[in-house]
């Protein structure tokens, strides 16, 4: 059994998710190199997990300290404070991690990394940042290992994590989520998203979330939430499982969290981006206990306060992904030198913006598997006019002649 001092101790071992290092600033306001370190406990001796959740914990830790300093920066501008709340969410876009040194002392990593960082205002891709409203789609992440969710009854895991993922993106600017958790785009889970939606769902995938009128869809695989001991509640000596039912402070009752993120362009179904999320937390002698995913219950668990973490980082992926690709919209109508498309004022669209025109071609394999492919033409769409939920304008040609209709694209310029 533990002491009361030792409880302490491991507690504050369990919880330690990073130590702030040192922040170099760049000369431009929205850039900044951080160092970080972060911490991760080493459980059966598996060094590499630990070194990814180290890595992930010292990176969120470099991104507060890049946010507050950005934000900061902002908020007094031309020396006058512009806000008086400082924010440090979402205002900077964590690079690649440089590990610079690790250290092992008594079975707890610590590395130190160093991140460049580019504020929201910049892109890593060399695009302006891209103040259109993107309307997307966030779908369920069904499970590699269904098993895994019988401690604690986490299989609802698969549908909460879009509504989750939906309530954090709520309060972003250039994001419109749509709940689609009842939507299952990854039909053979252990080979999910390769560089686009699978052959067999592409079609029907993209005939679903068309009536949403989504540019973007975001999916995912729950990769594994198992015991990191997988034999900590199977123990059939008495006496043994006693103990470790008093030692519930122990890292035997680490569980593991992988979730691997996709976003999908919602006109062709090519694959934007994709990312693996991985962390731990304690979850203690509750094997019995069924919480579900994302009650009040399992998120006052140390387990529960390591995924909500982890979502808010997924959440900020999401939004500064989108943030830096293209505004794409659906054509509705077509009339000699006059497009119409389905956005408006509620997306941000406003008079004078520009837009490539795309034509949208559909090619088959000799399996008879689709391939959506869009082809750039010589014309520009002006808007003109502005509705709440769409708009037109002109075009420098005719419309006809370049065999534009209704169901071809607009990609902002």
């Amino acid at each position: 059994m533990l002491s009361s001092n030792n409880s302490s101790c491991v507690i504050r071992l369990l919880r330690c998710l990073f130590i702030p290092a040192c922040l170099f600033v760049s000369t431009q306001v929205t850039a900044v190199t951080v160092q970080a370190t972060g911490q991760a406990l080493i459980v059966n001796g598996d060094l590499s997990t630990a070194r990814t959740i180290a890595i992930n914990r010292a990176r969120q830790q470099a991104a507060l300290q890049a946010n507050a300093f950005i934000s900061t920066q902002q908020h007094l501008a031309q020396g006058v404070i512009t806000q008086d709340q400082l924010s440090i969410t979402s205002l900077a876009n964590v690079g690649r991690a440089k590990l610079i040194s690790e250290k092992i002392s008594s079975n707890l990593l610590s590395v130190l990394i160093s991140v460049d960082i580019i504020g929201r205002n910049q892109c890593s891709n060399g695009k302006t940042n891209n103040m259109h409203r993107k309307r997307i789609a966030i779908a369920a992440f069904p499970m590699l290992n269904p098993q895994q969710s019988k401690i604690g009854q986490l299989r609802n895991i698969e549908s909460t994590l879009a509504s989750e993922l939906v309530k954090r993106l709520t309060g972003d600017d250039n994001i419109e989520a749509l709940n689609a958790g009842h939507l299952m785009l990854q039909s053979e889970v252990s080979i999910a998203a390769t560089s686009q939606l699978a052959r067999g769902s592409l079609t029907t995938v993209l005939q679903q979330t068309r009536q949403l009128e989504v540019q973007y869809i975001v999916s995912g695989v729950v990769r594994d939430i198992s015991m990191l001991t997988p034999s900590v509640f199977r123990q059939k000596n008495y006496f043994v499982d006693k103990y470790n039912k008093y030692d519930y402070l122990s890292s035997k009752y680490m569980r593991a969290f992988e979730v691997e993120l996709f976003i999908h362009d919602g006109f062709t179904g090519a694959l934007i981006s994709q990312k693996s999320f991985r962390t731990a937390g304690l979850w203690g002698n509750n094997d019995r206990q069924k919480f579900g995913f994302a009650s009040s219950p399992f998120w006052q668990l140390d387990y529960g306060k390591q995924v909500r973490a982890e979502l808010d980082q997924m959440a900020d992926e999401i939004s500064a992904t989108l943030r830096c690709n293209d505004f794409t919209v659906e054509i509705s109508r077509t009339d000699q030198y006059r497009i119409w498309l389905k956005a408006g004022r509620t997306a941000g669209i406003k008079a004078g913006d520009q837009f490539d025109v795309y034509r949208k071609s559909t090619f088959y394999d000799r399996q008879q598997n689709p391939t959506i492919e869009l082809s750039k033409t010589a014309l520009t769409l002006t808007i003109k006019e502005v509705q709440a939920n769409s708009a037109s304008g002109s075009v420098n040609g005719l419309t006809g002649q370049n065999n534009i209709q209704s169901g071809d694209i607009l990609i902002s310029k």
